[in-house]
């Protein structure tokens, strides 16, 4: 941020939070789900880059952060928590203005707290899911939107 241009507009965080490790098999195992990769993590960081043009700062928390890395690493507008502990992460993450989320409890709670605008990913499953659009919908979540993982 330091090296950030005085010319642009001031920056508006969106806060992005990676679940990973044991989720991956979970979600596959009990709901019949998969996790959102790439193609999401384009269509979420692109909904926030062309509604705040040269303004978008996406902060990133994982629970994998070598794999975060390696999807966005090469992003000049992507930055990594340092991952101290999952408590400095969920305070980083919810001093976010929007939000993108990918699954998990830990995740909603992060988008929830900060407010805002929340992307999240539209999981297809086999089985009731408690973090699905059925539920944000019918929870007058109207700030959380849902972009399709593929």
């Amino acid at each position: 941020m330091e090296n950030r241009s005085p010319e642009l507009p001031h920056p508006v965080f969106v806060g992005f939070h990676i679940r990973r490790t044991d989720y991956k098999n979970f979600i596959k195992v009990k709901y019949g789900g998969r996790l959102p990769e790439t193609p999401f993590f384009t269509r979420a960081l692109t909904h926030y880059r062309t509604k705040f043009p040269e303004a978008a700062v996406f902060v990133v928390a994982s629970d994998d952060l070598q794999y975060a890395r390696s999807k966005l690493d090469q992003y000049h507008d992507v930055f990594f928590s340092p991952g101290f502990s999952p408590e400095v992460d969920m305070a980083l993450l919810s001093s976010c203005n929007h939000s993108i989320y990918t699954t998990g409890s830990y995740g909603f709670w992060s988008s929830y707290l900060a407010g805002g605008e929340v992307v999240y990913a539209d999981i297809t499953t086999n089985k009731a899911y408690r973090f699905s659009r059925q539920i944000f919908e019918r929870s007058g979540l109207d700030n959380f939107l849902p972009l399709p993982i593929d």
